[in-house]
């Protein structure tokens, strides 16, 4: 199948992206109290005015984690075709924007609200890492989109 350089980035994006939330979901299902200490560990040194992110049980972690397989399974069908299933981006792009956005304003809220315990160290990574995740594959989606019209 000849690819354009276009569908190439896009399509290798869809793997690394595959690979990167297998990775975390299984963080989340066999690890979330390590991976929540090691954010409070770094907020602590870091941020010591922030209060510390807390796991708030199963309940969260079934969501979150069908979340990754879904997204998962977008950029690996992307990969796997991307020709057929460059579309899939929107849906990904969708739930990475939807969880920067969340994250930021959990954090914002928690700034102004400080009793909640929000603004953690944890909900501003979300911004930080799903918005560049989602922005990029935004790019790539619309660049495929283009050569195709």
């Amino acid at each position: 199948m000849d690819l354009t350089q276009k569908q190439k980035a896009m399509k290798y994006t869809g793997l690394i992206y595959s690979v990167v939330f297998i990775g975390t979901l299984l963080i989340f299902i066999a690890l979330p109290e390590q991976m929540f200490s090691a954010i409070n560990d770094v907020s602590a040194a870091l941020f010591p005015s922030l209060p510390p992110a807390s796991d708030s049980g199963k309940f969260w972690v079934s969501l979150s984690v069908s979340m990754m397989v879904t997204i998962s399974a977008l950029s690996l069908m992307i990969y796997l075709d991307v020709k057929a299933n460059y579309r899939m981006a929107v849906p990904l792009v969708a739930a990475k924007f939807t969880s920067s956005i969340l994250g930021l304003g959990f954090f914002i809220a928690g700034t102004a609200c400080t009793e909640t315990g929000w603004n953690t160290l944890a909900n501003i990574l979300i911004l930080f890492t799903d918005l560049p995740l989602g922005v990029l594959m935004l790019v790539l989606y619309r660049m495929v989109r283009d050569e195709r019209v």
